[in-house]
């Protein structure tokens, strides 16, 4: 069983940008439990602390997905930045179950990106904030199931059983652990504060009971 838990989305419109619009959209991934928590089979996880992905001066740990593609990354202040033409990056790393937090910008009207999980599951970035709910909208699980809001500081998506057929690449390939996928061949999007805390079988049991 496939079970996907979403927390907290802050989409903070134009009109509140911080000074410095260092992020206009900032999407938190409170509690992303498991990329899915996959109950039938889980990965023992060494470290239970959060762990940053992005050390803030270089790709360290990523990798072009496709390696002959475009490199559009650029690092400013700190914060990821993809000018397309551009390429997906993925964790070096690969993880099963696990928490997730990501702070992300979209660019005004048809921004576009994604965030995709152990490569199978996609949760939609999109410039869509105050829109009618459907599952291309930011906070989607992209094609499988549409926010339950497009507003602040909501729970978007509650503990639901998604299957085991994503969008993403490792689909049709047998449940296991997978890396994390920035979709980078879209529209303009940064990401900064990208960090996990992989979780043991009964940590991610807990959580989506709690």
């Amino acid at each position: 069983m496939f079970l996907f838990a979403v927390g907290a989305i802050l989409l903070i419109p134009a009109s509140s940008e911080p000074k410095g619009g260092i992020m206009r959209t900032r999407f938190l991934i409170i509690l992303l439990t498991g990329a899915l928590i996959t109950l039938g089979q889980s990965a023992q996880a060494k470290k239970r602390s959060w762990i940053s992905l992005f050390n803030g001066k270089d790709l360290t740990g990523w990798h072009l997905r496709n390696p002959a593609g475009v490199n559009g990354w650029k690092i400013q202040d700190g914060v990821y930045v993809n000018t397309p033409p551009s390429t997906d990056i993925q964790t070096d790393s690969e993880y099963y179950d696990f928490q997730l937090h990501v702070e992300f910008k979209v660019s005004k009207g048809d921004g576009n990106s994604g965030v995709y999980m152990r490569d199978r599951y996609e949760v939609q970035i999109f410039d869509s904030y105050g829109k009618a709910s459907v599952d291309t909208d930011c906070g989607a699980l992209y094609r499988r199931i549409a926010p339950a809001v497009n507003d602040n500081g909501q729970k978007v998506l509650d503990v639901s059983d998604v299957g085991p057929m994503g969008t993403g690449a490792s689909s049709n390939r047998p449940d296991a652990p997978g890396p994390l996928r920035l979709q980078g061949d879209h529209d303009a999007v940064s990401f900064r504060n990208i960090r996990i805390r992989p979780l043991s079988k009964s940590e991610a049991e807990k959580l989506i009971k709690e």
